[in-house]
């Protein structure tokens, strides 16, 4: 094993998602910019962006795409 020199990582801002089109659940993360989070459908690949909003938004953590 290595020194700890190495910062702690915090978890990475996310969603979970139910994908209509084929039935299935996954994640979508925040983007570098922490503008929206973003993904695609683990089996047609279907994209998806919700904007993040600082200070505001939906306290929602589960999204249901379409």
């Amino acid at each position: 094993m290595t020194g700890g020199c190495e910062a702690p990582r915090t978890p990475r801002p996310s969603l979970q998602v139910h994908w209509k089109c084929c039935g299935v659940y996954s994640r979508i993360y925040l983007n570098r910019d922490e503008t929206y989070f973003a993904g695609n459908c683990p089996r047609c690949a279907s994209p998806v962006r919700i904007r993040a909003v600082k200070g505001g938004g939906s306290k929602s953590r589960f999204w249901t795409v379409e």
